[in-house]
C-alpha cells in the first residue's frame, strides 16, 4: 500500500507535521502567555527554536544524503574468492563472496540489496518512507540525530504546554484563556504525545541496535539465527561486528562524544568494518 504513494508526500507531510507542532504552539499558545518579545519568551523559545532548526537539517541531511552506493567496480579480496586448501565451504563456514544478481554487482560485508530503490546499499538498515529514502552507512547517523532531536524537542514542547495549563488553573478566577489558545493546546498536546511516543519507540530500538552494532536488517538476521541454534539446526555462532558498547557507538556518531549530536559524515567507508 505503502508502494504507491509518491516519496514526496511522506516528506511534505512530515515536514508540516514538525511546523504545525513547533509554530503553532508558539504563535496560539507560549508568546501571547510571555509576553510576546519579552526576555521571559526569549529564554524559553530560542533553544526550542534551535532545537527545531536541527530536527529540519538532520531530516534534510537524511532524505537527500545517498544511503551509500557500491563503488563502481568493487570486488572482495583476493583470498575470498579461493577455496582453502584440504577445506571445503561447508567445513570452514565460509560459503564465498555475496553476490547481487539484480545490481550484477559483488556486495560487500553488510550490504543489501533494496527492492524499493532498486539497488546495493552499503551497510542497509531499512528503506524508511517517512524520508524517501534508503537508511544505510552514509545517511544512518543523520537518521540517528533526527529521531533523537524530534525527542527532545517534543519532550520540551509538552514541558511548556504543562507550564501553560498549569499557569491557567493557578489563574482561572481572574483569566479565561480563548477558545483558540485551548484549541491549539489540546491539538499540539495529542500530536506532540504522539510523535515522542512513535518516535521514542523507535529510537529506543535504534539505540538498542547502536549499541551492538548491527542493523535492523542484522538484527532480524540474529534472532533467525539464535532461533536455528536453539533447534540444534546449526553450531552457535559469535556476532563479529560488536566491538564493544561504546566503540559501536562511535562508528556511527564519530569518535569524539561531544559531537555526537552535531551533523557530520561518518569516517569509515562502509566496506570496511573492524
Amino acid at each position: 500500500m505503502l508502494d504507491s504513494i509518491p516519496g514526496r508526500v511522506f516528506v511534505v507531510g512530515v515536514s508540516l507535521l514538525i511546523a504545525t507542532i513547533a509554530y503553532s504552539s508558539q504563535a496560539f499558545i507560549f508568546l501571547p502567555a510571555m509576553g510576546w518579545w519579552s526576555i521571559k519568551a526569549a529564554k524559553s523559545l530560542i533553544p526550542f527554536n534551535l532545537l527545531v532548526l536541527m530536527i529540519y537539517y538532520n531530516y534534510y541531511l537524511a532524505c537527500t544524503t545517498d544511503p551509500g552506493p557500491v563503488p563502481q567496480g568493487w570486488e572482495p579480496p583476493y583470498s575470498t574468492l579461493q577455496p582453502q586448501e584440504g577445506l571445503s565451504a561447508t567445513d570452514t563456514g565460509i560459503t564465498g563472496p555475496r553476490y547481487c544478481k539484480s545490481c550484477k554487482v559483488y556486495k560487500p560485508p553488510r550490504t543489501h540489496h533494496c527492492r524499493y530503490c532498486r539497488r546495493c546499499v552499503l551497510k542497509m538498515d531499512h528503506h524508511c518512507p517517512w524520508i524517501a529514502n534508503c537508511v544505510g552507512h552514509d545517511n544512518y547517523p543523520h537518521f540517528i540525530r533526527f529521531i533523537l532531536f524530534v525527542d527532545i524537542a517534543c519532550s520540551y514542547a509538552l514541558g511548556l504546554l504543562v507550564w501553560r495549563v498549569r499557569s491557567i488553573m493557578n489563574d482561572i478566577r481572574h483569566f479565561r484563556p480563548t477558545t483558540t489558545e485551548i484549541v491549539f493546546l489540546v491539538l499540539n498536546f495529542i500530536l506532540a504525545f504522539v510523535v515522542l511516543f512513535c518516535v521514542g519507540i523507535l529510537s529506543i530500538y535504534h539505540m538498542y541496535c547502536m549499541s551492538r552494532n548491527q542493523s535492523s536488517v542484522e538484527s532480524w538476521e540474529r534472532s533467525k539465527v539464535n532461533t536455528l541454534i536453539k533447534r540444534g539446526k546449526i553450531l552457535p555462532i559469535k556476532y563479529p561486528f560488536d566491538v564493544g558498547f561504546y566503540r559501536n557507538i562511535c562508528s556511527v556518531l564519530g569518535n569524539n562524544p561531544l559531537t555526537w549530536l552535531w551533523p557530520k559524515k561518518p569516517t569509515s567507508d562502509g566496506l570496511v568494518f573492524p
